[in-house]
């Protein structure tokens, strides 16, 4: 009978904590989802942040090293892709055939500079300029695009990645303002 008689407390009690719960992971859930909306392919940023499972209850430096971090790795593969594409292979194929690969290979050492100046600037706490790292990546990876095209699918897709990982790291970035 006394069971009964706090069934009702109990029930409220659970569902008081279980709101306070949703209400404070909503704030830092609405932050990646508000990053994700202020880029030009919300879709992309969702899959980005939230592939990690610690994302929904991140605050801005946690989601600003996620994005930073993607971006890094997306650079540093394809600058890699890159070199290897350049490498002569069994058909005697010359790295001056690529004029515009090898154009891409420069554009994407300095993205990766770039995005670890970015990284050690958060380590540092040193936050201003970020925005400007983050136009520069983009630039970078828009001048390889335009200077091979579409004739090496496997680069396309990964510079288009790294434009969408370059606008998210520019949105991020603003939540770091100049002081």
């Amino acid at each position: 009978m006394a069971i009964f008689r706090s069934l009702p407390f109990f029930t409220f009690i659970l569902s008081c904590s279980t709101s306070l719960l949703l209400l404070s992971t909503a704030g830092t859930t609405d932050l990646a989802t508000q990053i994700c909306r202020n880029t030009t392919n919300y879709a992309f940023c969702r899959d980005v942040i939230f592939s990690d499972p610690h994302a929904a209850g991140a605050d801005r430096d946690f989601l600003a090293y996620l994005i930073f971090r993607q971006a890094y790795l997306n650079a540093t593969g394809t600058r890699d892709y890159i070199k290897s594409e350049l490498k002569p292979d069994e058909s005697d194929r010359s790295p001056d055939t690529f004029p515009g690969l090898r154009k891409c290979l420069g554009y994407y050492k300095m993205a990766v500079q770039r995005l670890a100046e970015m990284l050690g600037d958060m380590d540092s706490d040193t936050f201003s300029g970020l925005d400007k790292l983050s136009l520069d990546v983009e630039g970078r990876a828009r001048a390889c695009r335009a200077s091979v095209g579409t004739r090496w699918a496997g680069l396309s897709k990964r510079n288009e990645d790294l434009i969408k990982l370059s606008n998210m790291c520019l949105v991020v970035s603003k939540l770091y303002p100049y002081t």
